[in-house]
């Protein structure tokens, strides 16, 4: 490939025309590393190093007919070169040299193959990066959190950013799947790692909750929830490994990427290490999904914190007007203890309490058609028929179930398979 640097050079000092700009750069052994360039047989205006294997042309400018300004001498300055190592030192040398010995007024890069050609070959590389750290959120959260995820760990900016980009990007992939992260940007994806705290995502909440606390226990207890993701749920695989600071680092490069800047040949190699280094951290952390365990106070936590976003409380005054203010709720394990004053619904569903949940499943326990009590039969139709939100009912139960006061077990069933049915201790 024949790699091409090609300057705007307006206005030197004591350059008048092509000639003497000529020799202005055939002169400088530090522009050409103490070889001397020669004139090229029937191409004039034009310089040739054949060791280092850069050709430099130059082109005169008419500025007279330029409306606001009056120039006196203007040029393009083509540099050329087979040799990319070579011609990608040489951009600084001879940037250089028009500023401070030829003291050009006014320069600016027309065409610099060097910067596409290295950011053409780390945009794949960024590109991957940022699509295996995306598919890793999202198998993490889903897995720990649940289906709402998303709700209860981007922060405003994020969701708002989301909603909008939702909007304005219909495509038929979005009528078939569920998105949201899809639409989050690099620097989003590693704030979801190092920087936020899912269920802590609204900072007034957060305040709220502290203003509440009277004694120093529940202020430590708010403070093991209140700790980033960073701590709570990747330390090992990701913090332990300097994610973050390779990750913004990553970012930096990704922006000039994205914005056409100037790269240099350091910046390709930095790159591709930086890739190299997050590939192996993602794909390491994905390995070990299943060993990550949320604590008990983590799910309690982050079942607080659902509630209070995607839920609302029961104020509406008609069925019509309950029906058009709707959210829906993430199947989270988790606990909460609702304050008896206030009705939290979704979908204009309960959400249930723990009393509430062994009442209901002493009911069931009695009816005479049981020998059991099926798990998704109680929640999604015995609970149902209460108006209680399925999302909610599971991580209550599943919350009580690792507190040791629900047992969760297999029934065998017909065709080889077992029901998950549930029981009071």
């Amino acid at each position: 490939m024949n790699y091409t640097f090609e300057l705007f050079c307006i206005e030197p000092d004591d350059i008048k025309n092509e000639q003497s700009f000529l020799k202005a750069l055939s002169y400088s052994d530090s522009l050409w590393k103490g070889k001397e360039p020669s004139g090229v047989k029937n191409s004039p205006n034009t310089l040739e190093q054949k060791d280092l294997g850069i050709k430099v042309k130059i082109l005169p400018l008419d500025t007279e007919k330029m409306v606001t300004d009056y120039i006196e001498t203007a040029f393009i300055l083509n540099v050329s070169s087979k040799n990319f190592e070579e011609i990608e030192e040489f951009r600084i040398r001879l940037l250089k040299h028009l500023k401070a010995k030829l003291t050009f007024s006014h320069i600016r890069i027309l065409k610099d193959d060097i910067s596409t050609d290295i950011a053409n070959q780390l945009y794949p590389k960024i590109n991957e990066i940022e699509n295996l750290l995306r598919r890793y959120l999202t198998k993490f959260f889903l897995q720990r959190i649940g289906l709402k995820w998303w709700d209860v760990s981007a922060n405003s900016k994020m969701l708002d950013k989301v909603k909008l980009r939702k909007k304005d990007r219909k495509d038929e992939f979005s009528n078939y799947i569920s998105s949201d992260i899809e639409y989050a940007d690099f620097d989003d994806l590693g704030t979801l790692i190092y920087k936020q705290s899912s269920g802590f995502n609204q900072p007034e909440k957060a305040l709220e909750e502290l203003l509440l606390i009277d004694d120093l226990e529940k202020l430590e207890d708010f403070k093991n929830e209140l700790k980033g993701n960073y701590v709570k749920y990747f330390k090992e695989y990701f913090r332990e490994k300097n994610f973050e600071k390779l990750w913004i680092e990553l970012f930096k490069i990704r922006n000039k990427v994205a914005h056409q800047g100037t790269f240099y040949l350091n910046e390709l190699t930095r790159g591709n290490e930086l890739y190299s280094e997050l590939k192996s951290i993602v794909e390491i952390a994905e390995s070990k999904i299943d060993e990550v365990v949320l604590s008990l106070e983590d799910k309690v936590a982050l079942r607080n914190r659902s509630i209070d976003i995607l839920t609302q409380e029961n104020e509406f005054e008609t069925e019509e007007e309950r029906n058009t203010n709707i959210l829906d709720s993430p199947k989270i394990v988790g606990k909460i203890e609702l304050p008896e004053k206030r009705n939290y619904t979704h979908r204009g569903h309960s959400v249930l309490s723990e009393q509430e949940l062994f009442d209901k499943l002493e009911k069931a326990e009695q009816m005479s058609s049981n020998q059991f009590v099926g798990l998704k039969w109680f929640v999604t139709q015995f609970l149902a028929e209460y108006n209680y939100s399925i999302g909610f009912s599971y991580s209550l139960i599943n919350i009580l179930s690792e507190k040791g006061e629900i047992v969760l077990y297999d029934v065998p069933a017909y065709g080889g398979y077992d029901i998950k049915a549930i029981k009071k201790m």
